[in-house]
């Protein structure tokens, strides 16, 4: 997955996307001047980070030029780090298929390559949803550390 920002995004965002583009292995492409419609006559699949005030605030999910997947998020906390390829898997209660993002699915299959690499100490890369104070949430760990911290709003989050 390609994955960009708003047309003129502030220093928080562009490190936010950065970071974020290397935690989910998408390919990160700065946008410059391109219009949304350039960048979906030569990629296929595009992650749009947009920003409200300043701060990411918004993701949104292209599939062929049309808008499959919006989520609305305030952003708590980022750590820069290094990280490697290794896969994404999603834990806890979620509303959306983490397929969508390009994680491991939670499914059977999914759950099984998990808990091998959870024994074999191979698990990397979890992002762990939940709730805290009645807030939902979206915990990015790195080796057990997290890298990124975002609530969730509530009317995008809950059925």
């Amino acid at each position: 997955m390609i994955v960009t920002t708003s047309r003129k995004p502030g220093r928080k965002t562009r490190t936010f996307v950065k970071l974020l583009s290397s935690y989910m292995n998408w390919q990160y492409v700065s946008r410059g001047k391109k219009s949304l419609e350039e960048f979906f006559s030569s990629f296929s699949d595009i992650v749009l980070i947009e920003e409200i005030k300043g701060n990411p605030s918004i993701l949104k999910v292209f599939k062929n030029a049309k808008e499959t997947f919006k989520l609305r998020f305030n952003l708590a906390k980022t750590v820069k780090t290094k990280m490697d390829d290794s896969p994404v898997f999603f834990s806890g209660k979620l509303d959306f298929d983490p397929a969508i993002l390009g994680a491991v699915p939670s499914n059977i299959a999914g759950e099984k390559i998990k808990r091998r690499l959870k024994i074999r100490k191979g698990l990397v890369k979890e992002v762990v949803a939940g709730k805290k104070r009645g807030r939902a949430f979206l915990d990015f760990r790195y080796k057990g550390k997290t890298v990124i911290f975002i609530y969730l709003n509530r009317k995008d989050y809950e059925p």
